[in-house]
């Protein structure tokens, strides 16, 4: 009797079933016919940045197109789901969002901006690969996120996470005005399909009558204006008033590019921690008298080995402090001696007509 209402009731479930499954199709087949146009998806990709697509990898075979065809696909779902543009960009951002937010892959590649104003801002971004680094929407993110802390140093400092995004004709589209720095990077790599991190952030502002300047390496010849994986900034001041405003910019434009050509790690030999020292002149010591056989190391008299470790320490200078480093610029002759900033400095105070010229701190970023 048991099988028997068994069986009795599989006409019923099939139907119902059967029921379910046709109206299910009506539904998505209305969906389905919705007219999306190519112009369309065109422009949703251009407003989301979603036509960025990984590069396929050297050994596969399809069409090089191919890689694009998952977001085109997922902007033309996010179209016939919604039937707005507005709508379909909310739609992209938070199906993106919820993958973004569970996302756990390294941000390897990185990229760094300089913004300049009364202070000035090195910014790094990293993402998952050098392929989205490379791309418009990534630089030109970066680029407003750089200037945007130069102009807030305060708060780029302290919390930069947390700023606001400001409306204006320089925003760029791809971010939210009114969001915050983490909010409108989540939905950007929801949009991109990676992961974009804040990386460390370096400010600088002058001191009463100073100035900061800048200058960032670019990293290929299509990279764009202002982004690089070599980035300085160097604060200078006079005590005197100077006429030439100019030409003390353009003097402290030619410093920031020697610090980032040189990478100093100090400013002056007075701001070098003891402790530093200390341990640079013991490796200088050890790898002296690893230089010499057994028999010389345990008789070198002392005041020798005090004269062998000046003469590294200077070279430790030399190499190492802004101030005693050979200054690094193009020469316009072969015989001119090439001189050490501090000199540098003081020919340069002098054709401005100041009577020194005073380097306050500068901040160096290299990838």
């Amino acid at each position: 009797m048991r099988r028997l209402g068994q069986l009795a009731s599989l006409p019923l479930q099939r139907q119902v079933t059967w029921g379910v499954s046709q109206s299910s199709k009506v539904l998505l087949g209305q969906r389905r016919f919705l007219a999306v146009s190519a112009a369309q998806v065109k422009e949703l990709r251009d407003r989301t940045g979603a036509s960025m697509g990984k590069p396929l990898p050297q050994n596969c075979h399809r069409p090089q197109h191919w890689c694009y065809l998952s977001c085109e696909n997922r902007c033309r779902e996010a179209l016939k789901e919604e039937g707005d543009l507005e709508k379909a960009v909310v739609w992209l951002k938070k199906r993106g969002l919820r993958s973004m937010e569970k996302r756990a892959a390294d941000s390897d590649e990185a990229l760094l901006s300089l913004g300049l104003a009364e202070a000035g801002a090195i910014v790094e971004l990293r993402a998952e690969t050098d392929f989205v680094t490379r791309s418009e929407v990534f630089q030109q993110t970066l680029r407003h996120l750089a200037h945007m802390m130069a102009a807030s140093p305060d708060a780029a400092k302290d919390q930069a996470l947390d700023m606001t995004i400001p409306d204006g004709p320089e925003r760029p589209a791809q971010l939210r005005a009114g969001a915050t720095l983490s909010e409108a990077l989540l939905e950007l790599g929801s949009v991109l399909g990676e992961k974009l991190v804040l990386g460390n952030v370096h400010v600088l502002s002058p001191r009463p009558g100073g100035i900061v300047a800048g200058y960032v390496h670019p990293k290929s010849a299509d990279s764009m204006r202002g982004t690089g994986r070599m980035a300085g900034l160097v604060s200078v001041r006079s005590p005197d008033s100077h006429s030439s405003a100019d030409g003390f910019r353009a003097m402290a434009s030619r410093l920031a590019r020697h610090i980032v050509a040189a990478q100093p790690r100090f400013l002056d030999i007075d701001r070098i921690p003891v402790e530093t020292l200390r341990k640079e002149r013991e490796v200088f010591k050890a790898a002296h008298l690893a230089q010499l056989n057994p028999r010389m190391s345990g008789t070198i008299d002392d005041k020798v080995l005090q004269k062998v470790l000046d003469g590294k320490t200077m070279k430790f200078y030399q190499e190492c402090v802004l101030l005693c480093q050979e200054l690094v610029m193009p020469q316009v002759s072969s015989d001119k001696k090439v001189l050490p900033v501090a000199e540098w400095l003081e020919a340069e105070a002098r054709e401005l007509g100041v009577s020194r010229i005073l380097v306050e701190d500068f901040k160096l970023a290299v990838l």
